[in-house]
């Protein structure tokens, strides 16, 4: 299937490359483009090239080469790493249409190579994605809640993954956004005197969201929503759960009140709630997160890591070139480094992923005085061929 895809994407790689190839012709006088014979370990020396592109910021000319090797060698062992390293350089561009490719980029790599040790990390870099688009609460939260279903994804296919603390910290940090956009909109529901839009806003949060930091304000304003709808008893069950416990609430005293206006005996205070909470409300990692979100709401950064799974900022092409080296199978083939672009069609690979016995349009520049030198840019085997017919051939009389 895979192949399948790949095969897909050729024509487009052909064309953008050979236009690459153009511009680079056209750059100095007397230079051409070569066509040449593929060699063995081709495959290498594009995956390095494209990762040195990639760490200098140019991103463009990094897939192209990195979509060769795909789209040239399907087999290789490069190949999972190539489209990790693309999707990065995505997700590092950072516009909002960079961020939606990464999401296809990185969504394509877990589900070719699921058991891949990185696989994981890309799911994660789904949802991150997702969580750096997120909106106000006063706004639309199409992408908080795609965020959580990503989230909630990578629990599920990955339940042992070494991310797990990290991914369910993140859960909280988005169902509190969607939380308080529940929040936001019930209170506007109270404010015009629309009972049920607001009922039904305060149990999603009591029904969904039973960290959010703001729980026993939700309890308070459902419980009076119900009393006003005249469901009593459904209300006197809100009020006894905000004092049993929240012990430190503001709204704990409005709540007593209510609950012996309706007739129903005040709870004590749950001795465990007191210990776990220490007196405060939702004390710990959503109070100080809810603190650091206020600060920035309207602009909402979270503070969501912009680095890619194997691209960081800052890193050196030896550098970059190193780490993802040691993510190959052990079997991969040392090749030498080459100085050419290639495009060409999709062939079968062995495990070095060098295509067997298929030519590649192999675009190079050469100056001309080489182009003479060599005989017009033909390889030198070419040339001595020729040689070797020429001494063949009767002299004519």
């Amino acid at each position: 299937m895979l192949r399948g895809i790949m095969m897909g994407k050729r024509q487009i790689v052909i064309a953008a490359l050979a236009f690459v190839a153009l511009l680079v012709g056209g750059c100095g006088r007397g230079k051409k483009v070569v066509l040449e014979e593929a060699r063995p370990g081709r495959d290498k020396e594009l995956f390095e090239q494209g990762l040195t592109e990639l760490s200098k910021n140019k991103f463009i000319v990094g897939r192209l080469l990195l979509q060769t090797l795909i789209t040239t060698y399907p087999d290789s062992p490069y190949l999972p790493i190539a489209k990790l390293a693309i999707a990065d350089s995505f997700y590092l561009e950072g516009t909002s249409e960079a961020l939606a490719q990464a999401e296809v980029e990185y969504t394509d790599f877990a589900n070719f190579f699921p058991t891949h040790p990185l696989a994981d990390d890309a799911l994660l870099q789904v949802a991150l994605a997702k969580m750096r688009r997120i909106q106000p609460p006063d706004r639309d939260q199409k992408p908080t809640r795609e965020a959580e279903r990503r989230l909630l994804a990578v629990l599920q296919r990955y339940p042992n993954t070494d991310r797990k603390d990290e991914v369910q910290q993140w859960l909280k940090v988005v169902r509190e956004i969607l939380a308080e956009h529940e929040m936001y909109v019930a209170r506007h529901y109270m404010i015009r005197e629309r009972p049920r839009g607001a009922k039904r806003r305060l149990m999603t949060i009591v029904e969904r969201y039973p960290t959010y930091s703001k729980f026993d304000e939700a309890l308070y304003r459902l419980g009076t929503v119900l009393f006003k709808e005249e469901e009593p008893e459904e209300a006197a069950k809100y009020f006894a759960w905000l004092v049993r416990e929240f012990p430190n609430s503001e709204y704990r005293r409005q709540a007593a009140e209510m609950l012996e206006r309706i007739g129903k005996p005040v709870p004590e205070v749950d001795p465990a709630e007191i210990a776990r909470t220490d007196g405060s409300v939702n004390k710990g990692f959503l109070s100080a997160m809810w603190g650091k979100v206020k600060t920035v709401l309207g602009i909402v950064d979270l503070d969501v890591p912009k680095e890619g799974v194997l691209l960081k900022r800052g890193e050196t092409a030896e550098e970059l070139i190193a780490s993802a080296t040691a993510l190959l199978p052990t079997q991969t083939v040392v090749t030498p480094q080459a100085t050419t672009v290639v495009v060409g069609p999709a062939a079968p690979a062995g495990a070095s992923g060098t295509a067997q016995g298929r030519q590649e349009l192999r675009i190079g520049v050469t100056s001309g005085s080489e182009a003479s030198a060599s005989g017009g840019g033909k390889p030198s085997d070419a040339k001595e061929k020729e040689k070797k017919e020429d001494k063949k051939k009767p002299e004519k009389k």
